[in-house]
């Protein structure tokens, strides 16, 4: 018996394909054909135009749909076709398309085992969509990426957002883009059960602490937050710091108006962090020594444009930190040479896979680098080197790259210097 002509044997093998390889393989026979439609349909790319040009062939295998990105515009015969025809559908994203009341009652009247949706930049989507994604009983992963026409306080109201926190039962939810300085969120507060989030993203909503406090108070198995373009304060910080004990993943980059106290007290209670982005901060010496001393299970670490932190700090901290697989310290210019070739181990040598150190403290004229070079071949799972141009295409480097070929070394050169630092400041 030929092995490929198994279906257990070649339902394995497609699962592998990517979609150019699962149409030629489609050609080879009727069975192959059949077995490679299941995957071809399983990811449906998906817009009135291609719905219009092929409508029988989509009618035909609407069933085998699971998950579709549906993008621009949809209006009358493709919306009932999402709604009404993939029945199987389990994720969902649609993206810059144009909805109405009637529309939107037509879509979440038609995919009830969508569990995981995205609205992207659509108009037409506010907060009165939190009273209609309540029919969807098995959402749990919600992406809300707002249109910039949509963005006014007076489309978020307290009333929907309250609804959509505590009657929808999502786990994941990110948010970008709306205003809610107005909402306050006091009826999250008086809701009995505790919500079931996993992980909150919340972007350029500019949310008060108030509300803030209440959401995470509410939210005891939160383990993934990241709060951006936030305008994060003291107060902010504060807030995370009161209820975050179950935090592992936190994101706070270029919080620059938070001081050492407020990071102080966030690293005194999360004490299970394990992913750590405080990027473009104005934090200090003192707040990365309690960073050592209180989160040990630390492994990915972005300090990129932290440029106040000097190499005493720093080396406190890689002493401490046994976990450390990531470090990010680009920018981080009052890094010296000693940091990176000194007697003193780090606790993560064993560990540490990726090093991005362009833009530290070391000037090649002037300081040595055989010591920088013995340390990094002291890393022996290192897989990923960043470094500036000087560094990087010094002879000791080159030496080391031949050494050790394995290790990806890429060059920050200049102009990408330059455009580097201008994201970083946006």
């Amino acid at each position: 018996m030929n092995p490929l002509t198994i279906p257990e044997l070649l339902t394995s093998i497609c699962s592998q394909l990517d979609r150019p390889s699962l149409v030629a393989a489609a050609q080879v026979s009727k069975q192959w054909s059949e077995t490679c439609i299941v995957f071809l349909w399983e990811s449906c790319p998906f817009t009135a135009d291609r719905y219009n040009a092929y409508p029988d062939a989509f009618d035909d295998h609407a069933h085998l749909v699971r998950h579709m990105d549906a993008r621009m515009r949809l209006i009358g015969r493709e919306m009932r076709f999402i709604a009404h025809q993939c029945t199987n559908m389990t994720e969902l994203a649609i993206r810059h398309c144009q909805f109405t009341s009637a529309s939107l009652d037509v879509l979440f009247g038609g995919i009830p085992r969508v569990d995981s949706l995205t609205l992207e930049l659509c108009r037409g989507i506010n907060s009165t969509v939190a009273a209609r994604l309540v029919r969807l009983s098995r959402l749990s992963r919600l992406e809300l990426i707002v249109h910039a026409q949509e963005r006014g306080n007076g489309d978020w109201r307290e009333e929907h957002m309250v609804t959509l926190l505590t009657r929808c039962q999502l786990e994941y939810l990110k948010i970008l883009g709306p205003d809610l300085s107005h909402v306050h969120l006091a009826g999250v507060a008086r809701y009995e059960n505790p919500l079931p989030m996993l992980a909150i993203h919340l972007i350029g909503t500019f949310i008060q602490d108030d509300a803030l406090d209440r959401i995470l108070a509410k939210a005891p198995r939160l383990a993934t937050f990241v709060l951006l373009n936030n305008a994060n304060k003291n107060s902010t910080l504060q807030t995370i710091a009161r209820n975050g004990s179950s935090i592992r993943m936190l994101e706070l980059r270029n919080s620059k108006s938070v001081t050492t106290p407020a990071f102080d007290a966030v690293f005194k209670t999360c004490h299970l962090l394990t992913r750590l982005d405080i990027s473009g901060t104005l934090i200090h010496d003192a707040a990365i020594s309690t960073l050592a001393r209180h989160c040990p299970w630390v492994q990915v670490l972005d300090l990129t444009g932290c440029s106040r932190i000097t190499s005493m700090s720093f080396l406190e901290m890689m002493v401490t930190l046994e976990g450390l697989k990531e470090l990010r310290i680009g920018g981080c210019t009052r890094l010296s040479i000693g940091s990176f070739s000194g007697t003193v181990a780090w606790a993560s040598r064993c560990g540490l896979e990726v090093l991005d150190m362009p833009s530290v403290g070391i000037k090649v004229d002037k300081d040595a680098l055989g010591g920088l070079v013995q340390h990094l071949e002291s890393l022996p799972r290192l897989r990923h080197l960043t470094m500036d141009e000087q560094v990087g295409t010094h002879k000791a480097m080159q030496e080391f790259q031949l050494r050790r070929p394995f290790v990806s070394l890429s060059i920050n050169t200049a102009a990408l210097r330059v455009l580097w630092e201008s994201e970083r400041q946006a």
